[in-house]
């Protein structure tokens, strides 16, 4: 558990959600904000799981970093693939 694994998760997660509201832009504006404030608040929880070094909270959000990312589990750039 460190501050590079919620890192990778978030730029993995932002880049997906930007690849998606362009696809369905200018509709898909209002969704994007919010998927992007959830995976937001969800990166700073990990964060600070991580400064507190609170390991079990830190696991938790990770699944849900996981959980939040899994339409995207067959990329290429997936943090699970990529850490492999």
């Amino acid at each position: 558990m460190n501050h590079q694994t919620g890192a990778r998760w978030r730029a993995f997660i932002d880049d997906r959600l930007d690849e998606r509201m362009r696809a369905h832009y200018p509709e898909g504006l209002d969704a994007y904000w919010d998927e992007w404030r959830a995976a937001h608040g969800l990166a700073q929880a990990y964060s600070d799981a991580v400064a507190s070094d609170d390991v079990d909270r830190g696991a938790r959000i990770l699944q849900q970093m996981r959980q939040f990312a899994i339409d995207w589990d067959s990329h290429p750039d997936h943090p699970d693939r990529a850490a492999a």
